[in-house]
């Protein structure tokens, strides 16, 4: 099971503005974060990123689970969609035995801390987006035992002044 990492951040290494808000991607963006997505046809999400994805929810083309703590959201029954309190091993344990062969991760902060700090993200999609911003969530949170190297395997320009990096994870 390849798990991949895909992130949009400031040239500051954020990926909020604030708690919660990324009505800063752009739309080529979106069009690189899709073509991931729909590849790999299971996305995995935690609370946070879930509301933000509330209004196009569950996002089409891919089953979407949403890892989280909380009792509210582990009720739901949506179509297209899996909530979940289990570790991430488990849930990546799960996937590959229902069939799935790649998951992309798509945040937040905590959830892509969790993975990495497990050893399981095996690629990293990273869409630079040209701006500095004050205050918002980093792509990981501290993990003071954590280095991890990564190889280059593409570096593509975007529209609109974007960097899109695509690494693997040496493991």
């Amino acid at each position: 099971m390849k798990v991949i990492l895909y992130m949009a951040i400031s040239i500051n290494g954020l990926i909020t503005r604030g708690k919660s808000d990324s009505d800063w991607v752009d739309k080529a963006d979106w069009e690189e974060f899709n073509k991931v997505v729909i590849g790999s046809g299971v996305m995995v999400m935690g609370s946070e990123t879930f509301k933000q994805f509330a209004d196009d929810f569950p996002y089409k083309g891919a089953l979407n689970v949403v890892m989280t703590k909380k009792p509210s959201l582990l009720k739901k029954k949506i179509n297209g969609a899996l909530f979940t309190n289990s570790s991430p091993k488990d849930v990546v344990s799960k996937l590959s035995k229902d069939g799935f062969k790649q998951i992309a991760l798509i945040g937040g902060m905590r959830l892509n801390t969790s993975f990495i700090r497990e050893s399981l993200v095996d690629e990293v999609y990273v869409d630079i987006h040209p701006y500095l911003i004050g205050n918002g969530l980093r792509i990981f949170g501290e993990i003071k035992e954590l280095f991890c190297k990564l190889e280059l395997i593409e570096l593509k320009k975007l529209d609109n002044n974007l960097v899109l990096l695509h690494y693997k994870v040496i493991k």
